[in-house]
């Protein structure tokens, strides 16, 4: 049994929006699960035509396509052809079209490429399967990643007006940096398909542009750039640092980032939205607000110390990044707190002297980052009290 959600795959998406092929299904096919490819037809105005009841179709189609004066092309979704009217529609020139035909095509020669030819019982493509090396990965990744077909409508908008941009910047003798600005809202592996759709749609050549390209499979590749070793070389840094690095890179998605632009791994794999946002939001290096508030350690209320400090400054250097306004909070002494040889071998049940609580005189918890501190030390010091009544 047929349903419209058969038709919303990958080939289909590739075939009717990024390569501009005329689709012809076979055999009957209701009317409204032939719609469903209206999803990929985007940038068309849609005009239904059913074959049983125009007799003159083939006259009104080339009528249509050469007297169009709409500034978007017309897409025909044409019922109920039979065999002998296929033929005569092939022939024509400048046809956009998605045909249902009741009749058998197993035989039925294909001429040229412009026409596709589904076999919806089978579902296979007559004179399509025989291509090789097609990379999916993009329309995969746009179909899985929607919600609904109304969202995978919008992405597929977007791509259009991604192209309708590049045809206007074409048109004014833009340089590649335009070009490549305008693309870099996706990865770049995704370029090809992009440029593509808008040479098939406007009909141009668009110029080599500097741009990674990738074979099958290549969505499980990851592209090793300067922006992975930046990372990598923050990771590998200091404990301390990356930690607090990796924290604030998250507080700064869920504030600053709409989830619905990022991909599953983008959301938990911090590498991974390391790049993102290198490529899509800090172009021009990491913001001063985000180092800021990195060397702050706002989040953890971590202590810096001298060693943090050159760790950091060091670091900078690496990443070319300027240090000039940099405000390092004030760095907070150590606080030691060891017992001493002497109060280690007391017993269990001897006092603090008046000497001692001097020494250990509690923080005010408004200076939370001492406090802690301070804390933590007392924790050491009585682990080490109960080892040594261990001995």
């Amino acid at each position: 049994m047929d349903t419209g959600y058969d038709y919303i795959t990958p080939e289909f998406l590739n075939l009717i929006f990024f390569q501009r092929k005329n689709i012809v299904i076979y055999p009957y096919l209701d009317l409204k699960h032939l719609h469903s490819l209206e999803i990929f037809a985007v940038g068309y105005n849609i005009v239904d035509l059913d074959a049983t009841v125009i007799n003159n179709i083939i006259d009104i189609l080339e009528h249509e396509s050469y007297n169009s004066y709409s500034q978007n092309p017309t897409m025909f979704f044409i019922s109920n052809v039979k065999n002998t009217q296929l033929q005569k529609i092939i022939n024509l020139d400048s046809i956009h079209c998605i045909i249902n035909i009741n009749e058998n095509l197993d035989d039925f020669p294909i001429v040229g490429n412009n026409f596709v030819v589904y076999n919806k019982k089978n579902k296979k493509f007559r004179n399509f399967h025989k291509k090789k090396n097609i990379d999916f990965s993009f329309e995969t990744w746009l179909i899985k990643s929607s919600q609904n077909q109304s969202v995978l409508h919008d992405k597929i908008i977007k791509i259009k007006s991604i192209g309708t941009k590049l045809f206007a910047e074409l048109n004014q003798n833009a340089d590649n940096k335009k070009f490549i600005q305008i693309l870099s809202e996706y990865e770049k592996k995704y370029w090809d398909k992009i440029i593509q759709f808008t040479e098939n749609y406007y009909e141009v050549k668009f110029p080599k542009l500097p741009r990674v390209r990738v074979t099958l499979n290549s969505d499980k590749e990851e592209l090793v750039d300067e922006h992975v070793k930046e990372y990598e070389l923050i990771i590998k840094s200091n404990p301390n640092i990356a930690g607090i690095f990796v924290k604030n890179l998250h507080e700064y998605r869920s504030r600053k980032v709409n989830p619905a632009n990022l991909e599953l791994m983008e959301l938990f794999s911090p590498r991974r939205l390391y790049c993102y946002l290198r490529k899509h939001h800090w172009d021009q290096g990491i913001p001063d607000d985000f180092i800021q508030e990195w060397i702050n350690m706002e989040i953890t209320h971590y202590p810096i110390t001298e060693s943090d400090k050159n760790d950091f400054l060091t670091l900078f250097s690496k990443l070319n990044i300027p240090n000039n306004n940099i405000e390092f909070p004030k760095i907070r002494e150590e606080l030691i707190l060891s017992p001493s040889d002497d109060t280690a071998k007391k017993p269990k049940n001897d006092e603090l002297t008046g000497e001692n609580k001097t020494h250990t005189t509690i923080p005010s918890v408004q200076d939370f980052p001492l406090f802690k501190q301070w804390i933590f030390n007392k924790l050491d010091q009585i682990e080490t009290q109960l080892k040594s009544l261990k001995s």
